[in-house]
């Protein structure tokens, strides 16, 4: 005499199966990223910040020998326009893969981001308003790193009462140096 059905013995069958393919299904190997997850965000995030400082960099650059040569420096510059081409290009290619896996509030800093590295005005000659442009992209690159920091968890949540002592000392020991 048996238990076990034929129907009952597929339905067995059928449920382990299941379970099977979602625990394979949930597997993911290290370092493998897939779209949304923290090491997509993270790649792209740095991507972003990999850019803006290359082309502020590059801007930064720019923009010194204009101020201290005047149009004397106009020959030199303008065969480094396409090199500047290329870096606006890698920007907005950075921006839009922030696009597709950031969460609102990165894009909206990331917009921002790529907003005051666009109002850096090469064509200043002004050392002092062209160092409060600078200065502006700086503050908002930082802005974007902490929303960054804040949206892939690496910062302490409430909760994380010892990862938040641990910084308090850590940043206390700072300000005392």
């Amino acid at each position: 005499m048996t238990f076990i059905t034929p129907g009952v013995a597929a339905a067995g069958i059928k449920a382990t199966g299941s379970v099977a393919s979602a625990l394979i299904g949930r597997y993911r190997p290290t370092g493998v990223p897939r779209l949304g997850s923290n090491e997509d965000r993270a790649e792209a995030y740095r991507r972003l910040l990999d850019a803006s400082a290359r082309s502020f960099g590059y801007a930064y650059q720019f923009a010194h020998p204009r101020c201290e040569a005047g149009r004397a420096a106009d020959k030199v510059l303008l065969g480094q326009v396409p090199q500047a081409w290329e870096l606006s290009s890698e920007l907005i290619g950075a921006l839009q893969g922030v696009r597709l896996c950031g969460s609102v509030h990165v894009i909206a800093t990331a917009e921002t981001l790529i907003a005051a590295t666009g109002d850096l005005d090469l064509n200043e000659r002004n050392a002092d308003r062209f160092q409060q442009q600078a200065e502006a992209v700086v503050a908002t690159r930082d802005a974007f790193l902490d929303v960054c920091r804040e949206d892939l968890a690496y910062t302490a949540r409430w909760w994380q009462v010892r990862r938040r002592i641990k910084e308090h000392r850590f940043l206390r020991k700072q300000a005392e140096r």
